[in-house]
This record gives C-alpha cells, sequence and structure tokens, in this order.
C-alpha cells in the first residue's frame, strides 16, 4: 500500500493551498464537495493526486472514505481536517438549525474520521493536523456558535494528543487568524490586503508534516504581522 495524505475542505482556501504546498513530496487524497473545483485541481497537481467528492457532514461519509481510500491502495499517514463552515450570528439570532451545522462539520466530521483513519495512521506513526481559529480563545462579537465549535475542537485535540502519547501519532492544532480566502463576504468591513494568506497557512501545515519523529508541534497560531484582524 502506498502512502497518502488526506486534505478535506480541499477545494479551495487553505485546503487548496496545502495541496500545492504538499504535492511535490507527497500522494494527496483531496477531499471536497464541489466536483468540477476537484477535478481542476487534480489536473493542475498530477498523478500524484486524487479526490473523493463527498459532503462529509452526510451519516456514513468519514468511514466511506477511509474505505475508498483502502480500496484503492492507500494508507493514510497524514490526515488534515480543514473542512468547515463559518458564520455568524448575534446570540440573540442564533438558530438551532445553524447550531446544528456549524457543530457537525466543524467539530463531528473531525470526530468521526479521525476515528476511522486511526487504524491507518497508527501502522506507522502518522499526523493529524486540526484546523482551529484564534476565536477559540479571543472574543469576536456574532462568533459565538463558530468560536464554540473551535473551542471544543481543540479541547478534543488535547484529549486525543494524551490518548495516541507512545504510539506515534502526532496531534497538531494549527490557529489562523484572519485569512484571506472565500470565508469572507463580499463588502466585508475588513481590509483583505493586510491579512495572511491561505499559503502562509499551507506552510506550517507542512512544517509540522516534516518534522523529525523527535518532535511534535502540538498547537501554532498564524497571524498577520499587524494582528489578527
Amino acid at each position: 500500500m502506498h502512502s497518502v495524505i488526506v486534505i478535506t475542505g480541499a477545494t479551495s482556501g487553505i485546503g487548496a493551498a496545502t495541496a500545492r504546498a504538499l504535492i511535490a513530496d507527497h500522494r494527496l487524497v483531496l477531499i471536497g464537495r464541489r466536483q468540477e473545483r476537484l477535478a481542476a485541481l487534480v489536473a493542475e497537481l498530477g498523478e500524484r493526486a486524487t479526490a473523493i467528492a463527498a459532503d462529509l457532514a452526510q451519516p456514513g461519509a468519514p468511514a466511506r472514505i477511509v474505505t475508498e481510500v483502502n480500496r484503492a491502495g492507500g494508507r493514510i499517514t497524514g490526515l488534515i481536517n480543514n473542512a468547515g463552515v463559518f458564520a455568524t450570528a448575534s446570540s440573540e439570532q442564533i438558530t438551532t438549525a445553524e447550531a446544528e451545522r456549524q457543530w457537525r462539520l466543524n467539530v463531528l466530521v473531525p470526530m468521526l474520521l479521525t476515528q476511522a483513519a486511526l487504524p491507518d495512521l497508527r501502522h506507522g506513526g502518522g499526523t493529524i493536523i486540526n484546523l482551529s481559529s484564534v476565536a477559540a480563545e479571543l472574543a469576536f462579537s456574532g462568533c459565538g456558535i463558530y468560536a464554540g465549535t473551535k473551542a471544543a475542537l481543540e479541547a478534543w485535540s488535547r484529549c486525543l494528543r494524551e490518548e495516541l502519547r507512545g504510539s506515534g501519532v502526532r496531534v497538531t492544532v494549527v490557529a489562523p487568524g484572519a485569512t484571506d480566502t472565500e470565508i469572507w463576504p463580499t463588502g466585508t468591513p475588513f481590509d483583505r490586503t493586510r491579512m495572511c494568506r491561505a499559503s502562509d497557512v499551507a506552510a506550517v501545515i507542512r512544517l509540522a508534516l516534516t518534522l523529525p519523529d523527535t518532535a511534535s508541534l502540538d498547537r501554532v497560531v498564524v497571524t498577520p504581522p499587524g494582528g489578527v484582524l
């Protein structure tokens, strides 16, 4: 079996930038919902990249991804849980549907996909990278649901890291500040030219994957030089 790195949310932003940063040294399996974008990215990256179109929020999808990777002859040695959803709402405007949507994709999906991939990751001492946000620790008006999901993701990541001590599997949390990606709506009041680039975050992810076995990056915060926003 050949070693592969799985990247979720690969069709744009940090996910696509990470694929471009890793393709020279790794085989990649790219996960996303938008089939045309996945196909275009695979065509750009070449034969070392393959894609699986999937909505990870659907029941059973995380386990199915791992099964498909294994059936194709791949063993997962790196899992980058990048897929997520960002939306704002004041505490008075929070709806059950929106809270459940963000919770499922930002928290449950990484948990379930990691669970399904652990047999592969344990086999060769793999790396799990969970994409969080500075919002997990800082307060931003209207970000209550999103911040709560990222704080939960980080709490679970810490517990997972302890559970995997001695197994050879490393768990890294990467927490970006403001990053210029498609999550920002048209007309945002924030100056996107002052934000980090997706490629900046991808460079940190690449570093975490290339560390020697004697070191681990537990949590890395990536912010623009001018501050988190």
